[in-house]
């Protein structure tokens, strides 16, 4: 295996400050106080670490690090952000495919992703607000490699509150993915439903 700083370092390649700016500016006020979002990591991160340090089969760890991200993340807001400026332009029944399909390629990425880090654990640090959301910083501690940062990104602005965005040692996931799936629907004519048969079918495990 590849180890974890380089293999993430190597998978975020783009700094957040783009989807940062685009967050602020597009999300309403948030009630969620800093207390409340630390907690709500607290949470998450407890049972992350619970199923990295677990001696389970690969399956079994994966199935429960995606249930953990379908049920804490924001998935929609994040297919929306990722789409870019093509949602503007997209039907209905586009967007209601494209986040069906983005929500199996999310989970599955992630979970393996998380899954990489069985050898480490996340401590909680900090929260604090930035305007409209609130950011929770973590640690993550591995064997042979200095600690990094993990910052998660939460807003109640679509009711109980979610992770909209991770930020590992400074660069953002949806930043990444913005672009990522940019390129992927401009090589395929700007169809969306193209897009989003292509997610449904990446299979993340030989990467």
């Amino acid at each position: 295996m590849v180890p974890i700083k380089c293999s993430y370092k190597a998978f975020f390649a783009i700094i957040f400050t783009t989807f940062t700016l685009f967050a602020v500016a597009s999300t309403p006020s948030s009630a969620l106080e800093p207390s409340e979002a630390e907690l709500f990591i607290g949470r998450i991160v407890a049972e992350v670490n619970e199923i990295i340090s677990a001696n389970e089969e690969e399956e079994i760890a994966l199935q429960k690090l995606e249930s953990v991200f379908e049920r804490y993340a924001d998935i929609n807001i994040m297919a929306l952000t990722t789409l870019g400026v093509a949602r503007r332009a997209a039907s209905s029944e586009d967007l209601d495919i494209y986040k069906g399909a983005f929500k199996i390629y999310f989970l599955d990425k992630y979970a393996k992703r998380f899954r990489e880090l069985k050898d480490g654990n996340i401590e909680v640090v900090s929260a604090r607000k930035v305007k409209s959301y609130v950011e929770v910083r973590s640690i993550i501690t591995m064997m042979d490699w200095a600690p990094f940062d993990v910052i998660w990104l939460i807003s109640d602005r679509s009711g109980p509150a979610k992770i909209f965005n991770i930020v590992m040692d400074g660069i953002s996931l949806l930043a990444f993915e913005r672009t990522e799936i940019g390129v992927m629907l401009e090589n395929r004519g700007g169809n969306i439903k193209v897009l989003s048969e292509a997610l449904r079918n990446t299979n993340y495990s030989k990467k």
